[in-house]
């Protein structure tokens, strides 16, 4: 895959993850980019792509009603705006071949107003496949 096709695909992949959760459709993410496998223990589950998926749609959930009712107003994640992106354009398949991991980071957004976390995105190989997954840095 030629660089700037990979450059595609990765955004391609993230705009469809940021979308989902804009949607609050956190147990389709397994088949975009899923959260690491830790967030299932955020539900106390057994740790599986689709327990990961719903944990952290119920830590999203609980966490934006904590700043709804600490901040009187409104709290939502946007969906996918590309400069919220960070770190796209020195992703690099060159280092994906050769560390078998690359990232970028994803500041998402409420009402066009940065919110107080930000996704990161890991990509690697798998069986020859280009595969992510996401977590949380507050």
């Amino acid at each position: 895959m030629i660089e700037s096709g990979f450059k595609t695909k990765a955004q391609e992949l993230i705009k469809l993850m940021v979308d989902t959760i804009a949607d609050e459709e956190y147990a389709k993410l397994v088949s975009s980019i899923p959260p690491k496998l830790s967030w299932a223990s955020y539900s106390n589950a057994e740790l599986t792509s689709e327990n990961a998926c719903l944990g952290f749609g119920k830590w999203l959930v609980e966490q934006l009603a904590m700043w709804e009712e600490y901040e009187d107003k409104k709290f939502i994640v946007d969906h996918f705006q590309k400069s919220c992106m960070e770190d796209i354009d020195d992703i690099d398949e060159s280092r994906l071949e050769t560390d078998n991991r690359d990232r970028v980071c994803y500041n998402p957004t409420s009402f066009g107003e940065q919110l107080d976390f930000w996704f990161e995105i890991e990509f690697f190989i798998e069986n020859g496949q280009i595969k992510a997954v996401f977590d949380v840095n507050i």
